[in-house]
């Protein structure tokens, strides 16, 4: 298993700057540090979400920053919105790097790529979420292990007392189905509803 950096990278096709995610201000200065820059800089000091270039002229790295407890209870349709916006700004600087102005390149190709940062972007937050549940998770586990006696289990007892296996009366029925007129097996519906699509 790989070191976990706590970010993510995002890949820019062949153009010749760095992209990367985090999830905090904490995260961002490890970006920063990961990547030797030792510009004095801060993020979601106002915004839930903030795009940040880098440049020394010749080598750039744009980082985004988006803040999960701000998002977490955000609805669906506010979080798409939030990673279009800093998308449309990380293109912005993806073609400042590269020299050009973002009003002469073709609108095709800021639109694939927009595209392209928007489904990572919306695919590290989904990692990113799934790793805070399983990490409250486990802190929840954790507590409920160090707590008094563990859960209490309880178990059903039948009307004798008795929890043995024949205690719970069965069903006449057969359990393969039902038969028609000409005595054939009588298919059974599907136990749940499909999933949509």
């Amino acid at each position: 298993m790989g070191k976990d950096w706590g970010y993510y990278h995002v890949d820019c096709g062949h153009f010749p700057v760095q992209i990367k995610l985090c999830f905090s201000n904490d995260t961002f200065q490890k970006v920063l540090l990961d990547h030797g820059i030792m510009h004095k800089a801060t993020a979601l000091d106002v915004g839930i979400a903030e795009t940040h270039y880098l440049t020394d002229g010749k080598e750039g790295i744009i980082v985004l920053v988006f803040d999960m407890n701000e998002l977490k209870d955000e609805d669906p349709a506010y979080v798409a919105g939030v990673i279009a916006h800093e998308a449309t700004h990380c293109v912005c600087r993806v073609f400042e790097h590269i020299g050009e102005e973002p009003e002469e390149i073709g609108e095709e190709s800021r639109a694939y790529l927009t595209e392209h940062i928007v489904k990572q972007i919306t695919t590290g937050i989904a990692v990113q979420r799934d790793k805070d549940v399983r990490k409250a998770d486990r802190t929840v586990s954790n507590k409920k292990s160090k707590s008094d006696g563990g859960p209490v289990l309880q178990v059903d007892k039948h009307d004798n007392g008795s929890p043995g296996s024949d205690s719970v009366p069965k069903s006449e029925d057969p359990p393969g189905g039902a038969e028609n007129k000409k005595r054939g097996p009588v298919r059974k519906t599907k136990d749940s509803v499909p999933k949509s699509k």
